[in-house]
């Protein structure tokens, strides 16, 4: 087994070098070769990426790796959503108001600023790590739990979101970089600032996207999917807002009644919690929202292997399931390359728009608050 870790406009000599050699045969069991991301930082690169692996390799011998689909809880959406009837019913249109699918992080680029300068946010962890999550979320149940039926229902996932126009772009994406602030009690500089970074560069440090899945199951049900670095907390997670129930019965309740919120905990604290209502103790009917939390740490003792642990042993065993194929990547960046594009048609925003620190752009406080039929914006709660 080949572990490829490096930029994508170095796999391509090593890769070719493997092949020269003949260290990609397979005569006496089995060669595979495992690669990082960035497949590509285009919908162009990523093919012909592709078509230089498949000129030495087999797609069957191929693992892109995503770390994120090595986690406890991204591998647990699917056991969530088809194997218990409690939820399983209403995953769709007719209950679903919305999904939050956020990655949030209080560090900086480190040491990272000459390959996050070629690379930005949105290529960064929109292109591969939250699409995966969206596409777990939202895909239909496979035949089988096997790594084609698993990958080829994402793949339809990618196939419903519609590339946008650059009119899209400017209506339902916004980006941000952050300046200086405070993190932990401490002052941090902002991106400008940061070793290695250009004074006057554009890249987006924070992004985020409204995507519409169009298919039958999720048509009017808009994703929410935002990233940023140096914000005020660390934390990824999936916020699945549901319907409001017609609000007759508690019309004239004081408090009054809140959607139910099931959330999916990614980071730092895996697990899944449900927010609904009950009545308030009392000689008065007054509604309170509760929390329903399971916890892997409290449940189990331990939050599991390292996502990487799974992920490499899946590899040596030959199960491609949590891996990306060929055409589920090219599908991704078929979703962010017109964005990009987008970007570099529109005017960027004045840089930095947000403080390290502070929740990010408003921008993405605006964006929530789009209405799908043109309705006026309704105010969108958020807790902690």
């Amino acid at each position: 087994m080949f572990y490829v870790s490096t930029p994508a406009s170095v796999a391509a000599p090593v890769i070719e070098g493997l092949g020269a050699v003949g260290l990609n045969r397979r005569d006496h069991g089995w060669t595979r070769i495992v690669l990082e991301k960035p497949f590509g930082r285009d919908l162009e690169s990523a093919n012909v990426l592709n078509d230089e692996v498949h000129g030495v390799f087999d797609e069957k011998a191929v693992y892109r790796i995503d770390h994120y689909l090595g986690k406890e809880t991204v591998q647990n959406i699917l056991v969530f959503r088809f194997s218990n009837s409690l939820f399983e019913p209403v995953w769709n249109r007719n209950y679903i108001d919305y999904v939050e699918i956020t990655a949030a992080e209080t560090v900086g680029v480190e040491n990272r600023s000459a390959f996050y300068e070629e690379t930005g946010a949105l290529r960064d962890m929109v292109a591969n790590h939250l699409l995966q999550l969206l596409a777990l979320t939202a895909m239909e149940p496979p035949l089988a739990f096997d790594a084609d039926s698993v990958r080829e229902q994402k793949v339809q996932v990618f196939r419903s979101i519609r590339p946008m126009s650059v009119e899209d772009v400017a209506r339902f994406t916004a980006r941000g970089q952050y300046g200086s602030g405070v993190i932990d009690g401490k002052r941090v500089p902002g991106y400008r600032q940061e070793p290695g970074v250009n004074p006057n560069s554009t890249t987006e440090t924070y992004a985020a996207v409204r995507f519409h899945v169009e298919n039958w199951r999720w048509a009017g049900v808009p994703f929410y999917i935002q990233t940023g670095k140096r914000l005020a907390r660390n934390l990824t997670e999936i916020r699945v807002h549901l319907k409001p129930t017609p609000q007759a019965l508690f019309a004239n309740t004081s408090s009054g009644i809140n959607p139910n919120v099931i959330t999916i905990s990614i980071q730092p604290d895996e697990g899944i919690s449900i927010a609904f209502d009950t009545k308030r103790p009392g000689t008065q009917m007054r509604t309170v929202t509760v929390q329903a939390n399971f916890s892997y740490q409290s449940s189990f003792g331990s939050k599991g292997p390292v996502a990487y642990e799974t992920l490499l042993l899946d590899s040596m065993r030959g199960d491609a399931t949590l891996f990306t194929r060929r055409d589920e990547v090219e599908a991704e960046w078929r979703i962010i390359t017109p964005i990009e594009e987008g970007w570099a048609h529109l005017p960027v925003p004045e840089l930095p728009n947000y403080a390290a620190g502070s929740e990010g752009p408003t921008s993405w406080q605006e964006l929530l608050k789009i209405s799908r039929t043109g309705d006026p914006p309704r105010r969108v709660e958020r807790t902690a």
